[in-house]
């Protein structure tokens, strides 16, 4: 009979074409050998895990990406910031018809429960110890600025760099509601970040230039100085708001009086920190390079306000603002009424958490 050695060459003829089956491209390049794969190898959808953390820190980073049909050493890099839930897959989905649209590499870094557990550990970059929630000031201790996460984003685009063999050597970042949250962080606390333009939407709550209250709402205990704002005012920074996400009664904002201090509604406290944080930088004599931005009709989209952010990063593209904010004249948080001035000075110790 000649089936059987038929089905055996058949059998041979499979094994070998699994075996000539290249790698896949969105496993840890580091661990399937491929550190020195052409970037054209690339899925067009894909994840890498790199390494991001220091000695006393180790931790390693998976980076959603999308790419676009042809990538050169000269392709700019977008890095898109996931929300609380953690889901940077979702967040690269959003923004990954972008890619090839503008050419752009986007990716989405996921900031893991894992190696920066809560609110403490992603929206406020792990820059402080949990106990600096309180307003005394002798609570809570600045963690060293390499182990934050933003410092660990930072180092993953360096690997990102070298894995896609690119020349970049900054990225634009956008995020959204708490991803916002940590990219206003990121411009305030660590700086030194290689961002180049940084829009942050609809963020729900922000850090204040104001040394009385603990960090999420101030700069208590951060180890930031009044000088040390010249160097985040240099960078550029949006703030892009939604004309609609102006529900003071949305599910995700915290009802906590030390939030609603900063205004009612996303809206609103996007707005104040803005024109705060400009007030700051005239008393320090210092270029004010942030920009307020409007974007109509949208409310809490993260998924909607990705257009509008690619078309501003990626075009240059902007709506007509909503708030030409003056700079003579202007009503800004310092002249609001006493009570909103009381509620700004702290929030209590043993405050929960709003995020």
């Amino acid at each position: 009979m000649k089936t059987l050695p038929i089905l055996t060459l058949a059998l041979l003829t499979l094994l070998a074409a699994c075996q000539a089956t290249p790698p896949d491209p969105t496993a840890d390049l580091a661990e399937s050998g491929q550190d020195n794969a052409h970037p054209d190898t690339f899925d067009r959808y894909g994840a890498i895990v790199v390494p991001a953390g220091t000695a006393a820190k180790p931790l390693n980073m998976r980076l959603w990406y999308a790419r676009p049909q042809r990538i050169t050493p000269d392709t700019p890099v977008v890095l898109v910031m996931h929300g609380g839930a953690r889901d940077a897959d979702n967040y690269r989905d959003s923004w990954g018809s972008y890619a090839e649209r503008y050419n752009v590499l986007v990716v989405a870094p996921e900031v893991s429960q894992a190696d920066f557990p809560t609110g403490w550990g992603y929206q406020t970059g792990n820059w402080v110890s949990p106990d600096s929630s309180s307003t005394e000031a002798s609570k809570g201790r600045r963690n060293p600025p390499e182990e934050s996460s933003f410092a660990a984003v930072d180092r993953a685009f360096d690997q990102l760099v070298e894995r896609f063999s690119l020349n970049a050597t900054d990225y634009d970042i956008w995020g959204h509601g708490s991803g916002a949250q940590f990219v206003t962080r990121m411009i305030m606390l660590y700086p030194q970040a290689r961002v180049r333009t940084a829009v942050a939407a609809n963020a729900g709550n922000y850090t204040f230039p104001d040394w009385t209250l603990p960090l999420r709402y101030g700069l208590q205990n951060t180890g930031i100085e009044p000088e040390d704002l010249k160097a985040a005012y240099a960078h550029h920074l949006v703030i892009m708001l939604g004309t609609a996400d102006n529900d003071p009664s949305h599910r995700l904002l915290s009802r906590l009086e030390i939030a609603r201090a900063q205004g009612p509604h996303r809206l609103a406290k996007g707005r104040n920190f803005y024109a705060i944080n400009q007030q700051w930088a005239e008393k320090l004599d210092t270029p004010y390079n942030w920009e307020l931005r409007t974007v109509y009709g949208i409310g809490h989209s993260g998924r909607q306000m990705a257009e509008s952010g690619a078309r501003y990063l990626l075009e240059g593209k902007a709506e007509e603002p909503l708030f030409p904010l003056k700079r003579d004249g202007e009503r800004t948080p310092d002249t609001r009424d006493a009570r909103t001035r009381e509620l700004l000075k702290g929030s209590g110790d043993g405050e929960a958490s709003p995020f």
